[in-house]
């Protein structure tokens, strides 16, 4: 049987198989939508922007061969089958995809005398189709690499009727399938696919999980970068001010993601990034607030104490940041820079382990047919019926008695009589050769007798009523 998707999860295979990035039509000549974007995103900055800017907008005109490529591509995907249910919502998304690229733009700007050398802008458009399709481009945000190293991957959301929280994440960040080349020479930050991966990640069940978790399950405390980052009032003051997607009415989901540090253990390094999905001017002053502030509260944050190598000739006790038994044995230990930098190691070293998506899976399920394999038992219910019958009688095969139409049946007693018996053997009725008809019964011994006449001389053939009357004449 064939499971029926939904229609987010078909939208969801589509896109996929668009394999479509707004990078590739990225270009260094802006219109005149997308400088009045860069404008109102630098204005905050100007008193500290050194340098010339490095600005990207997204053009169709620029990557016409391209776009008509891309679309040919697209309008055959959608003549499949599984489409055929929603192709018309299909196509008002790919029609909306020129204006997403329209509106897309990125910059780069040098500053001073803050925690970034760089601080990049760029827009973030997304075309939902939770409801209706249509292009919801108010989301922004402002994103830097700082100078120093946050222990592990942590995120700022909310959830609906609670307060704003920071939360740890634990695991690999759902980048749905981007791989970044290490050997890239450019900053993390500087690159546009690796940065949309990231904010597409904010959106995921994994990311999001991850705050309700600790909301629910560790009450808020227990992470010590996160209890850090949750007493400082000034900084949580400003990140409250952040709109996320449950007050833009973005999805149906009551928690959001909006903000995330991401160690980079090879470069000691941490990227901060903050997403605002607000309306109007203030949503620029809003997020690069809460990205400054937030910024600067990571640098703050106290790294554990470095472990003080205990020498053999030391007397056991209390030692400054090392890790001894009560018998004086030394244990290894590790500082939070170690442990993530051991982790990207591994990480690094896994296989590459196959992955099927939505559609892989169904296509594997019409290749097993019923996926029943070849000489296993297969029950009718004709058959279930019948196993049913013989587990009532006990599972025994013991079939239903019924009456052998070639014998007879004694008219007295009801013993089944074999062909040939002239009587019945338990009570000794004759047997008839013809069996009586149903709803009459057999006369009796008695009544099968004929009364016999007596002769002319008063004398009858019968010698038992003679001798009845011979006694009645012998009475005195």
């Amino acid at each position: 049987m064939v499971l029926k998707l939904s229609e987010e999860k078909l939208f969801q295979i589509f896109i996929n198989s668009l394999d479509f990035d707004v990078s590739d039509y990225l270009v260094e000549e802006l219109t005149e939508l997308q400088n009045d974007i860069v404008k109102d995103a630098t204005f905050i900055l100007k008193d500290n922007i050194v340098g010339d800017l490095k600005s990207y907008g997204g053009s169709v005109k620029k990557n016409e061969d391209k776009f008509k490529e891309f679309t040919k591509k697209a309008e055959t995907e959608l003549e499949k089958d599984k489409y055929k249910e929603i192709k018309k919502r299909l196509k008002e998304y790919l029609k909306k995809l020129s204006e997403l690229i329209i509106k897309t733009c990125v910059v780069i700007i040098p500053v001073k005398e803050l925690p970034w050398v760089n601080v990049i802008f760029r827009t973030i458009p997304r075309i939902s189709y939770h409801d209706k399709v249509q292009l919801m481009d108010n989301a922004i945000a402002y994103y830097g690499e700082i100078k120093c190293f946050v222990g592990r991957t942590t995120v700022y959301g909310k959830i609906k009727g609670q307060e704003p929280l920071f939360a740890p994440f634990t695991g690999t960040i759902d980048l749905r399938g981007y791989k970044l080349d290490e050997s890239q020479k450019e900053p993390k930050s500087h690159i546009f696919p690796y940065i949309s991966a990231i904010i597409n990640s904010l959106d995921s069940t994994i990311t999001k999980n991850q705050l309700s978790k600790y909301h629910e399950e560790f009450q808020r405390h227990g992470d010590p970068i996160c209890d850090f980052l949750m007493k400082d009032d000034d900084l949580n003051s400003s990140m409250g001010k952040i709109t996320t997607s449950i007050e833009a009415e973005r999805g149906k989901s009551d928690t959001a993601v909006c903000g995330i540090i991401i160690p980079l253990p090879s470069e000691k390094k941490s990227i901060v990034l903050i997403s605002d999905e607000g309306k109007g001017q203030p949503r620029f002053g809003n997020c690069f607030e809460a990205l400054l502030k937030l910024s600067a509260a990571s640098c703050q944050i106290p790294s554990p104490a470095p472990q003080q190598p205990i020498s053999r000739g030391q007397v056991s006790g209390p030692s400054i940041g090392g890790v001894r038994t009560p018998g004086g044995q030394e244990l290894k230990s590790w500082t939070a820079e170690e442990l993530a930098s051991e982790a990207q190691k591994r990480l690094a070293a896994q296989p590459n382990l196959p992955a099927w998506n939505e559609e892989d899976l169904q296509k594997l399920a019409k290749e097993r047919g019923s996926g029943i394999p070849a000489g296993m038992e297969v029950w009718k219910e004709d058959d279930l019926q019948e196993l049913a019958e013989k587990r009532r009688r006990g599972g025994l095969n013991i079939p239903e008695w019924k009456p052998d139409q070639d014998m007879l049946e004694c008219s007295s007693c009801g013993y089944s009589l074999r062909p040939g018996w002239s009587k019945c053997p338990v009570c000794e009725t004759p047997v008839s050769k013809e069996p009586p008809e149903s709803g009459t019964d057999e006369p009796s011994q008695e009544e099968k007798k004929e009364p016999i006449e007596p002769s002319e001389d008063g004398q009858t053939d019968d010698p038992e009523q003679e001798a009845d009357s011979s006694e009645e004449n012998n009475d005195p």
